[in-house]
Order: C-alpha cells, then sequence, then structure tokens
C-alpha cells in the first residue's frame, strides 16, 4: 500500500524480510554487522548494504537523505535487541528529516529488552508521530525449546506525516507488554525475578550502565594509572603463590 520509493531495513540477518521489502521498494538501504553469504548482488540488485554498527551508520544515511531531500517511505527495524540499541535506533530516525511521511515497523515489540527501550521514547514530543502502536501485532510467549517461558515477536507501528484522518487516535489499551508481565508473574510463582518486566530490565540496564561509567573514570583517573604497576606485581604474586599452593 505505501509503494515506498526508499526503503531502510536494520537486521537483515539472511534476507527474509529484506526480499519482501526489495519486492515493493525502488531501493533500499540494508544495514547490518556482517553480510551473510545468501545477500547477493543478484538477489538483491536494488539494495544497498551498510555494514558495521548502525549506531554510527544510519545516522550518517540520515543526514546525507535528508540533505539531498529524499523522503524514507518504509522502514523495518530488527536490529540491535538491547533497550538502548532499539531506542537509539528508533530515535536517529524520528529525528532525521528525511523520515517526514514513513511508516516504521519494529520486530520483537514483546521482548521484554526491546519493549523497555521502545517505551522510554516520548513520541508526543514529536509533532510528526501521527500514530504508535506497539502491539500491532501481537508477540507470543515460547512454550518449548531454548527460549522457554521467553517473549519474542510482535510488530510495532509508527507512522509519521501521513495524515490519517480526524477519526485516528493512539489505541487506549492495556499493552500486551503488561498482559504478558501479569502471566509471567504466574508462572513464577513466589519468585518475582523469574519474570522481570520491562521496567525492571531497564533499571537494570540503567545501573549497569552508571557502573561502567564509574569504571572508566576509575581506570583513567592518574592514581590509578600511577598504581597500575603495584597492582600487576601484587596480580602476579597472587598467581605464583596458588601455583605453588
Amino acid at each position: 500500500m505505501v509503494k515506498p520509493s526508499v526503503s531502510i531495513e536494520i537486521g537483515s540477518h539472511r534476507g527474509a524480510s529484506l526480499q519482501l521489502i526489495s519486492a515493493h521498494s525502488d531501493s533500499v538501504h540494508a544495514f547490518d554487522l556482517v553480510r551473510h553469504e545468501d545477500l547477493s548482488h543478484e538477489r538483491f540488485p536494488n539494495v544497498r548494504f551498510h555494514i558495521g554498527d548502525s549506531h554510527e551508520l544510519l545516522p550518517k544515511l540520515l543526514e546525507h537523505l535528508s540533505t539531498e531531500g529524499t523522503n524514507v517511505d518504509f522502514v523495518f527495524v530488527d536490529g540491535d535487541h538491547t533497550a538502548s540499541g532499539v531506542r537509539r535506533d528508533v530515535e536517529d530516525l524520528l529525528s532525521a528529516e528525511c523520515v517526514e511521511k514513513t511508516t516504521i515497523l519494529v520486530h520483537d515489540t514483546l521482548n521484554w529488552s526491546v519493549r523497555a527501550g521502545l517505551e522510554e521514547i516520548d513520541y508526543g514530543a514529536l509533532d510528526k508521530v501521527h500514530f504508535v502502536d506497539l502491539d500491532f501485532v501481537t508477540g507470543k510467549v515460547m512454550r518449548e525449546g531454548p527460549s522457554m517461558g521467553e517473549l519474542w515477536s510482535g510488530l510495532g507501528l509508527i507512522v509519521t506525516g501521513w495524515d490519517l484522518g480526524p477519526e485516528s487516535h493512539w489505541p487506549q489499551a492495556y499493552s500486551a507488554a503488561d498482559a504478558y508481565t501479569a502471566f509471567g508473574d504466574v508462572l513464577a510463582g513466589e519468585d518475582p525475578t523469574l519474570r522481570p518486566g520491562h521496567v525492571q530490565l531497564l533499571k537494570l540496564q540503567r545501573q549497569l550502565t552508571d557502573s561502567l561509567n564509574l569504571v572508566r573514570v576509575m581506570e583513567d583517573s592518574l592514581s590509578w594509572r600511577v598504581t597500575a604497576p603495584a597492582r600487576a606485581v601484587s596480580g602476579f604474586a597472587r598467581r605464583l603463590s596458588s601455583r605453588r599452593g
């Protein structure tokens, strides 16, 4: 329905979704950390592959497209699944001038980590965002296999610029994440740590980030560098003592 001229996919893997996107787009920019052998030029003649970290490469492309006045019509986000990673990808997209009239689909919106990042975005602060439904297609709880008990799949829909009519509104309903949090609490029984929700996960990730930043500050300090030889000697002595023991 969108009939995109320019599309973007973040996270291509072996090209299953990319094959559908490229078939309906004039041109596609695909981002991934590595280029799978299945992503051949013969299979995807209208796709330009950007191999590397999307957090570094995507803003550069968006700036280039904005400068030349090109609008991005469709985006599929399925790359970095950390809370901070997916949030950065989506915020980079929404802040770009070339994402003015765009349909954005985000995959795995029921996953705790992905959901935590998406819930942190202030969509209402952007006038061009006309519609957001993070449960446009509901995900699922895995019942068996290596991912048993985990939440995956789901599609979120974010629309910028499109005139959706006077009766359009953001869905006012319990989110699938809230519903599955309650379901997970039942499965966890008396131990709530077995089923943390996206809010708890986001809090833990922030604490981890703060701790890592503190470690970096300590390592960059003069006292840490000055005492490095003493710590090295002490560590060698402990290892030598343990071997003798």
